[in-house]
């Protein structure tokens, strides 16, 4: 009983198999948005205006990396998902303009993203609010640098090869909305 006592209304809601099944589908649905977008992706001219393909990443991107962060996940994807969210995030301060040299690395972060949230549709739930503010913040041109925490490997994850983030991550410094 006391376990039952330190869960919120809404965890227990989102426990239920009803709420599951609910999570699942809404999963897939996006899952199907995102191939969508990966493919976009790969078709947008360098350098050009993209408020809105940056801001449906940023939901996707950071679903699956609040997920990944919690969840086991094959090899260095834990951070290659941290660091394409990094990116949506750097590009969208610098005006919302594409880098295409980083197309390929965003449509594999979408694939990725999109088989760690259906790891655990229940988590992706939980954290989709936070990524649709993220979006909205795009959207409306209040995203900042340090929109996106650190990547904090899980204790569990410590001793286990390939588990935290590469030596290259850099830390982005300006930003020019």
């Amino acid at each position: 009983m006391a376990r039952r006592d330190r869960l919120t209304k809404t965890d227990r809601a989102l426990a239920s198999p009803v709420a599951k099944a609910l999570a699942r589908r809404a999963m897939l649905e996006l899952q199907a948005e995102m191939a969508a977008i990966g493919h976009q992706c790969l078709q947008v001219p360098h350098l050009s205006e993209q408020r809105e393909l940056l801001s449906r990443l940023a939901v996707m991107l950071g679903v699956g990396a609040e997920v990944a962060a919690v969840v086991p996940v094959l090899g260095d994807n834990r951070a290659g998902l941290h660091q394409a969210l990094e990116e949506v995030v750097r590009m969208a301060c610098d005006g919302c303009r594409w880098s295409a040299p980083w197309a390929a690395h965003l449509h594999f972060a979408l694939e990725v993203a999109a088989e760690v949230m259906m790891d655990d549709t229940v988590l992706a739930m939980r954290v989709l609010p936070g990524a649709r503010a993220l979006a909205g913040d795009i959207m409306a041109g209040r995203i900042r640098p340090h929109a996106i925490t650190p990547l904090v490997t899980p204790e569990h994850y410590k001793n286990k090869r390939n588990a935290g983030p590469p030596d290259a991550m850099r830390e982005v410094e300006t930003c020019n909305v």
